[in-house]
């Protein structure tokens, strides 16, 4: 395990700065597939229009903005090959990341609170997992990397004091040479860690009590108003069984929420994504396979609303609520009591959008 080192970090503090908001208001990146099935990164409006749109070497999943809104990186589906760093107004390429040797992408990543450091999850050849970090003052160059403690590393976010990451350990091992392929299904450990930003130090593991825990791969996360974190969860068991799928960090504590088991039934085992509001006060997951989304309030816990939206899985916050993109097209805004808004625009229907959805 190698850490980054203060002196390294001192170095590329001072990188961010702030940029006004794109014209036109609030745009949102995904990977999407076109008609004729090329994957292509795609920033579009509230209104629809498109803001930029560009061809992709292969299929994008996860993305992240720089704080100061400065650069946003678009990782690979896992195991990826590779990350863009792209012009988050213009759509202009300022950086390709090729996976360092030995090191596959797994689709999620995170800026540090200066924009200076970009966090990658990643897995190795065995499937464990690892956090690379790329400087972005240097091209992005890979500067060193901390060990997750645990397999198939997904989703990572940083704390709201930009000092620790959380990383969610999904636990579902796979040889990244036989993409897809999972190893070891009928016993895994899920975890959901808490790591120093700058020393890689492990500072607390948490994981579901084992009444809860069947066989619940840790995926997605969000965080709440209080700073806990919401954790978006999908069941490999088998499918007569329908846990819940979200989990929160409480009292230094991981716990299933609590909720009406029909609310648990349609989201048929499986959560694609998560996202908080700006304030942290609601947080919205989305099942593709159950054609439905949860809007939770942050501080109660308790599901405010459900809503209905075919193979929805795409989430981001917007004004008054939450925009969702369809993996058969279209998009839809999802206010903050659950009524739903179709956003206009052919080429949003015609686009097949990726699992993962960022505000720019």
């Amino acid at each position: 395990m190698t850490g980054i080192g203060r002196r390294s970090a001192l170095g590329l503090v001072g990188l961010a700065a702030a940029r006004p908001a794109p014209a036109g208001g609030p745009a949102f990146l995904s990977a999407a597939a076109d008609a004729g099935g090329g994957w292509r990164a795609v920033a579009f409006g509230l209104d629809g229009a498109m803001r930029f749109d560009l061809p992709l070497p292969a299929r994008g999943h996860g993305a992240a903005l720089a704080p100061g809104g400065e650069a946003v990186a678009l990782f690979a589906r896992r195991p990826g090959e590779f990350a863009l760093v792209l012009d988050p107004v213009t759509g202009r390429r300022r950086a390709r990341i090729d996976r360092a040797t030995g090191r596959w992408f797994c689709g999620h990543g995170a800026f540090s609170i200066d924009g200076a450091l970009l966090y990658a999850t990643e897995i190795d050849g065995a499937g464990e997992g690892v956090v690379g970090v790329y400087a972005a003052r240097r091209g992005f160059a890979r500067i060193g990397e901390f060990a997750t403690g645990g397999a198939d590393p997904h989703d990572i976010r940083l704390t709201p004091d930009g000092r620790r990451l959380w990383v969610a350990n999904g636990g579902i091992r796979a040889d990244p040479r036989l993409p897809r392929v999972r190893l070891d299904l009928e016993s895994f450990e899920s975890s959901l860690v808490q790591l120093d930003a700058t020393s890689g130090a492990l500072i607390a593991r948490y994981r579901l009590a084992e009444e809860e825990e069947t066989l619940l791969s840790l995926r997605h996360l969000a965080i709440g108003a209080d700073g806990e974190v919401f954790v978006a969860m999908q069941h490999e068991g088998p499918r007569h069984e329908r846990p819940p799928l979200v989990a929160a960090t409480k009292g230094g504590a991981l716990a299933a929420l609590e909720a009406a088991p029909e609310l648990w039934r349609t989201l048929d085992n499986y959560i694609g994504s998560a996202a908080a509001a700006p304030d942290g006060e609601l947080v919205a997951v989305t099942s593709p396979r159950g054609g439905a989304g949860l809007l939770i309030e942050a501080r109660t816990r308790r599901v405010r609303a459900r809503f209905a939206m075919a193979d929805g899985c795409g989430v981001a916050a917007a004004p008054g609520g939450f925009v969702v993109t369809s993996g058969l097209g279209g998009a839809a805004l999802i206010h903050a009591h659950g009524a739903r808004t179709e956003l206009a625009g052919e080429r949003l229907g015609r686009m097949r959008w990726d699992n993962h959805l960022v505000p720019l």
